[in-house]
């Protein structure tokens, strides 16, 4: 038997000294104050060591401080084990109460001195203990203390095992119970709960829920929306988180497409800065001697147009003197013929033949009248006279218009020498505009000629032919890398086709063999683990079998009986009931064996336990090779990944690659092929356009030779005019000059043609008194008057011949001098006309020529600057583009190029510039594409996601790292082992979920036995007459933890045959089930969460209530008795029932042996009546537990084995402190006061 046999207080609390007795019920008597709790607490402290459950009021002193506020305050616990005592010291070290155990009763000697003082300090203990008296080290740890005292010998030496009461793990609820039952607490259905089930067994079965939510369950719904995410379609059918991850890995490639294009942009740059280093210089020089070769074809064209200038000057100066001779000619021939200068010419051819007629009539006259002499002389010298007269004032006359003539002439010579210097004048002045007029046209005729030369090349011609050949040839080259880029996809693909199908074959192979060797091992840990099952039920059945009987009874058993019993059906059979019957006999059965030869093949427990132990270590070894084979397998697994997925990450790069490349060069054949007809189209519209300019031009210039020859002719109109305006104004004078002249000449011919009318009527009066005379004379008269008549008419012709004489010798001698010159002139004139033509021609070819090579060399010129215009904007645009961010983007490539095979000598640094500030927008563009793609496809994901996609990004390089990492999750199609990881996770949770709460619910028919004994306890063992009816029973967990694990267990139970073998993240029938599953795990979730409670007990696994009829009072059914009934009755229930578990749990808690006491305390047990006072001193003493109650008297001091009085009195020392004094009344207790 074990129990509690004594308390001892040495200066411990008001208690000077006290010895008392614990080894039957106590009564503790006295009134308020003196004491009784604070004995009842140091006796609980005990049993549960923990100074916070002992009921001591905040407001009080601690623990420590009250009951060791000395030096040398002790207390001491003597303990009997099988009448065999042992104790526990309590005193304080360092400011806290620690333990130490010793092997001995109780003795005074050892701690007080011949002085009746207590030692005050260990040394002196241990110094009175000397070394007979064996002792502990010091225990701090209330936890080791009391695992030291209920037996839970896991962790502690071999030498603490003999100072337990009992023997169990599971030893809580027995402080817990006697704590509970001294303070009064609240009794709930945990702990009655807790109570059962730790009688049940040493281990009791826990889920582990924390595991579940910090492992099983963690996260798992979010893993659970992480992988359906990549499955979930939206209403257009669309999955929307592989669209966005897509795009990552499409703007990931792009960007690094577009980092590799400005890559090779910056070695083409910075090729192209070194080659315009190289050739600005060279193209300089080159262009300073092509210029300087220009000029001098400028100079020479210059030359030979003002050569050309002159020859033709003289031609048309030769001209112009010829076509004034013909309209000098012209202009006289008119004037002549105005003037019928052919009847002239005849009137005076006549002049001789009427001379000669005059003569001849003259004679006949004078022989006619030679009879008349004297009448004729008479009237000859009449006439004579008047004819002289007349001749007189004809020849004053004649003068006169003679000079009138003369100055006429002279006055009309100076007039017109006059108006020929104002026309000279009038030519030399318009000189210089006929000249520039004459250039202009000339200018404009070679224009035209250039313009129609060109409109004839223009139909030979193609335009933008260089644009046009280069499109062309990126046509062909982009066709060429599509083509290439498909051939490599479609080698990359058959290569991955056949890596995976190696790759798979492979892993089966690893797989396998993984497999095939895993259970060749579990069959080894099979057959170890059958081994030992079988040594523990041996091990257990040890004692109550004859393996047991025989250790405890028959010494060296195993050398005899033991060599030839049965081990397995007789040694450890619990039913044989052996007894001793001849102790000195030797025989079996009466047959004497001679057992030396045969071995000993019995083994100890010990034995037992270490070959348990072998084949712990070679299941360990088994599950260490199976871990290693796994280790192996996933090491293979690992190898064959990174040797196949190496060459399929290179494959599916180079696929990826291709497939971008495909896509941008089919973006850019379709945009070449669009720049190439538009430049066709452009080629045809400009060519169309330039011969619409031609023509434009053509007629413009056309227009312009119109307005050059009419300017021309304008000033030659405008030089005419101002010439004939001269002219005019010279005739209009002369005509005036003319007019006097002749109205003057008129006026003398009038007077003239007057007198010599008046003189011829007078003659002819004279004539006719002549004829008279000779008629009268008899003279022929009509004959004279005939010859007269003809005279006269002779006469006048020969004065009209005078008259005309000169001017038919002018005639003459403008016929000669003039006329006649005529058509040599002509001749002449055509002559110099084509001898113009022909050097116009010339020229026009020799300045073809020069124009040719000039417009040749003016291009080559032209080109040159160009080029070094091209360099200088290179340049220029270098040196801005060298502050900007894209050049430091590309510095590094730029500072060390790589070099070019195929150098464009002609692609500018402006060019390259702006496609590299482009590629950098782009860049930029891309990379901020990427940025929001990558936070968008964040988005679906928490930080803590399955994947481990980092979501809380900063740098670039934490994009771009994630784009890379998703860009190798899709490559690697990841998201299959995510899935099959869940999927396994999934089935394993709900199996293990299955196999737990089973395992939890196991129990519950032994706590229903275990209920119904206790309520048979009630009705067979209830000695208390106010308690009629004291009833527990089961209910279903209201633990929402639990409902879901019940549901979750029953799905497994109903499913686990196909559970997990469907996908989770798929649309089959089964995955209905498994959405119901998931639903489960996302409320367990959910309810983990808001536990506290890191386990789920057995207890938790159902309900618990109770039922109290006291007297007429019913309390129903409930989960907590605080307040039943009187202040007596409430106290009494909850002692009963306290005790009743106490001895639940004490029956089964020690399975080794169950012979131990245990003591429970009571405060104001007075408030009971004695008959409820005697009736729970045997409800607590039937079930082997004893009873300390505390009470201001004793009413029934005969059911107390022990009964102390407590009393304050006066300290001697300090009279302003009291003691406690202790007195047993039945028997008086040693109460020597100390010193």
């Amino acid at each position: 038997m074990r129990y509690l046999n004594k308390i001892v207080f040495i200066n411990s609390a008001s208690v000077q000294y006290a010895e008392i007795e614990l080894d039957g019920n106590v009564h503790l008597i006295g009134t308020q104050g003196v004491g009784k709790s604070t004995l009842l607490r140091a006796i609980l402290f005990f049993y549960n060591a923990n100074k916070t459950k002992l009921g001591i009021p905040k407001q009080k002193k601690g623990f420590d401080d009250y009951y060791f506020q000395y030096q040398n305050s002790y207390i001491v616990y003597e303990i009997l084990k099988d009448n065999i005592p042992f104790c526990v010291l309590a005193y304080k070290v360092n400011g806290k109460v620690a333990f130490r155990f010793f092997n001995s009763s109780y003795n005074r000697e050892l701690f007080i001195d011949n002085n009746n003082k207590a030692f005050e300090s260990w040394d002196s203990i241990r110094n009175a203990f000397g070394k007979e008296i064996y002792y502990t080290k010091l225990i701090k740890s209330y936890d080791e203390y009391r695992r030291i005292i209920y037996g839970d010998n896991s962790g502690l030496k071999p030498e603490f095992k003999k100072y337990a009461l009992a023997e169990s793990k599971q030893y809580q609820n027995i402080p817990r119970t006697i704590q509970n039952v001294l303070l009064n607490t609240n009794l709930e259905a945990k702990f009655i709960k807790d109570t059962i089930i730790n009688s049940l067994n040493d281990e009791e079965f826990i889920i582990d829920i924390e595991n579940y939510a910090k492992n099983h369950l963690r996260d798992f719904e979010t893993q659970i929306n992480d992988i359906k995410i990549w499955f979930k379609e939206n209403r257009r059918g669309l999955i929307v988180v592989r669209k966005q991850a897509d795009k990552i890995v499409d703007r990931y490639r792009a960007y690094n497409f577009l980092k590799r294009e400005t890559k090779d942009l910056a070695y083409e740059l910075a090729t192209r800065m070194n080659f315009i280093e190289n050739e600005k210089p060279l193209l300089n020089s080159s262009y300073s001697k092509e210029i300087n070769e220009l000029n001098v074809i400028t100079k020479k064209r210059e030359n030979l147009v003002k050569t050309h200038r002159r020859r033709e000057q003289d031609i048309v100066s030769d001209l112009k003197l010829i076509t004034t001779e013909l309209g000098k000619a012209k202009q006289k021939l008119t004037e002549y013929e105005n003037q019928n200068i052919k009847e002239i010419i005849s009137k005076v051819s006549k002049k001789d033949t009427l001379t000669i007629e005059q003569k001849t009539l003259e004679d006949e006259k004078n022989l006619l009248t030679s009879k008349f002499a004297e009448i004729s002389q008479k009237f000859e010298a009449l006439i004579k006279q008047l004819q002289n007269q007349q001749q007189e004032f004809t020849n004053k006359q004649n003068s006169d218009i003679i000079k009138i003539k003369s100055d006429f002439g002279e006055h009309k010579s100076s007039i017109f020498d006059t108006y020929q210097k104002l026309i000279s004048q009038i030519n030399e002045e318009n000189k210089d505009e006929i000249e520039k007029a004459t250039n202009d046209l000339e200018k404009i005729k070679e224009n035209e000629y250039s313009l129609k030369r060109s409109k004839s090349e223009l139909k030979h011609k193609t335009f933008f032919l260089t644009e046009i050949e280069k499109f062309k040839a990126n046509e062909k080259t982009l066709s060429n890398k599509i083509s290439n880029s498909k051939n490599i996809i479609l080698n990359a693909t058959n290569e991955t086709k056949t890596i995976r199908k190696e790759w798979e074959l492979e892993t089966k192979e690893v797989e396998n063999t993984y497999n095939l060797s895993v259970e060749r091992e579990n069959e080894k840990s099979k057959k170890l683990r059958l081994k030992i099952e079988n040594i523990e039920n041996k091990i257990q059945q040890s004692k109550p079998s004859l393996y047991g009987w025989l250790n405890d009874n028959i010494s060296d058993w195993q050398s005899t009986i033991g060599k030839v019993i049965d081990e397995d059906n007789v040694l450890f059979n619990t039913e044989l009931n052996p007894k001793l019957i001849d102790t000195n006999s030797s025989t079996l059965f009466g047959i004497e064996l001679n057992l030396n030869t045969l071995k000993n093949r019995i083994k100890s427990v010990k034995e037992y336990q270490q070959e348990i132990e072998v084949y712990n270590d070679e299941i360990n070894e088994i599950q260490n090779a199976i871990q290693q084979l796994s280790t192996n397998k996933e090491t293979s697994l690992s190898k064959l990944k990174i040797k196949f997925g190496k060459k399929l990450k290179e494959l599916n790069e180079a696929i990826a690659e291709n497939e971008y490349a495909i896509s941008q060069n089919e973006a850019k054949f379709k945009k070449n092929k669009v720049d190439l007809e538009e430049w066709i189209l452009k080629a045809k519209s400009e060519k169309e356009a330039v011969f619409q300019k031609l023509e434009d031009n053509l007629n413009e210039f056309a227009s312009k030779k119109l307005k050059a020859e009419e300017t021309l002719k304008n000033i030659k109109k405008g030089i005419n005019r101002k010439q004939s305006l001269k002219e005019k104004e010279r005739d209009t004078e002369l005509k005036v000059l003319e007019e006097t002249k002749n109205q003057k000449v008129s006026e003398i011919n009038s007077a003239i043609s007057k007198a010599k009318s008046a003189f011829d009527n007078r003659i002819q009066e004279l004539k006719k008194e002549q004829s008279s005379e000779l008629e009268n004379k008899g003279a022929d008269t009509k004959r004279l008057s005939h010859i007269e008549s003809r005279l006269s008419k002779i006469k006048t012709d020969l004065e009209y011949i005078k008259e005309n004489e000169t001017l038919v010798i002018e005639y003459n001698k403008d016929k000669r001098e003039l006329f006649d010159n005529v058509p040599q002139l002509k001749v002449d004139k055509a002559s110099l006309e084509k001898k113009q033509s022909t050097i116009i021609n010339e020229h026009k070819i020799e300045l073809n020529k020069v124009n040719t090579k000039r417009t040749k060399q003016e291009k080559f010129v032209k080109s040159i600057q160009i080029q070094i215009n091209e360099f200088d904007n290179d340049l220029k645009d270098f040196e801005s583009f060298k502050l900007s961010d894209a050049f430091l983007n590309i510095k590094s490539y730029y500072e060390v190029p790589e070099p070019i095979a195929d150098f464009d000598e002609q692609k500018k640094a402006t060019t390259l510039i702006k496609e590299i500030i482009d590629k950098h927008s782009k860049s930029l563009s891309t990379y901020e594409e990427l940025r929001q793609a990558v936070n968008l496809f964040n988005g679906n994901f928490n930080e803590t996601n399955i994947f481990s996609f980092k979501t809380k990004l900063i740098t670039k390089d934490d994009f771009l790292s994630f784009a890379f990492e998703l860009k190798e999750f899709i490559e690697e199609d990841k998201i299959k082992e995510y899935e099959k990881r869940v999927n396994d996770r999934f089935a394993h949770i709900i199996h293990l979920i299955g196999r737990e709460t089973t395992e939890l619910n196991s129990k519950q028919g032994e706590i229903e036995k275990i209920i119904k004994k206790i309520n048979d306890d009630f009705l067979g063992k209830n000695f208390i007459e106010a308690i009629k009816t004291m009833e527990i029973r089961t209910l279903e967990s209201s633990n929402p933890i639990v409902k879901l694990l019940i549901k979750i267990k029953e799905f497994n139970d109903e499913n686990s045959l196909v559970l997990g073998e469907s996908n989770l993240f798929t649309s089959s029938e089964s995955n209905t089930k498994n959405q119901k599953a998931v639903d489960l795990l996302k409320q367990l979730v959910k309810e983990l969460e808001k536990s506290k409670n890191t386990n789920l007990t057995l207890s938790e696994s159902f309900d618990l209530q109770f039922r109290i009829i006291e007297n007429d009072n019913d309390s129903g059914r409930v989960e907590k008795l605080s307040n039943v009934g009187s202040n007596g009755t409430d106290i009494l229930v909850k002692a009963m029932i306290n005790i009743s578990l106490l001895n639940v749990f004490k029956i089964d808690a020690s399975k080794k042996f169950k012979d131990f006491k245990l003591h429970c305390m009571m405060d104001e047990i007075g408030t009971l009546h004695p008959t409820n006072q005697k009736g729970i001193l045997r409800f607590a003493n039937e079930r082997n537990i004893l009873l300390i109650n505390g009470s201001p008297t004793s009413q029934n001091a005969t059911d107390y084995k022990y009964t102390y009085k407590l009393a304050k009195e006066q300290s001697k020392t300090n009279s302003k402190k009291y003691i406690t004094k202790i007195n047993r009344l039945i028997k008086k207790v040693n109460t020597k006061v100390l010193n």
